[in-house]
């Protein structure tokens, strides 16, 4: 093989290499925007469950307090009869 097809040859196969070097990149890039956004969704999803969270305290407070009053009331209502 003279040296002109050797170097056709490592020419042709480093065009290959650099393609998919090029290939690999972008599907670096995209794969960091992917984990962005997903790192962005479990953060806001953690946001909302302890909204949440908070909401359900607040919310088996105010029924407490609810049936604190109607006992009061009840309560007051028996006296009264």
């Amino acid at each position: 093989m003279d040296n002109v097809k050797v170097f056709d040859a490592l020419d042709r196969k480093l065009e290959k290499l650099l393609g998919r070097l090029k290939q690999l990149e972008t599907e670096n890039e995209k794969l960091k925007s992917d984990l962005g956004a997903a790192r962005k969704s479990e953060k806001d999803a953690g946001d909302s469950k302890g909204a949440v969270e908070r909401l359900e305290r607040e919310q088996e407070a105010v029924r407490e307090r609810l049936e604190k009053l109607i006992r009061a009331l009840e309560s007051a209502e028996e006296k009264k009869s």
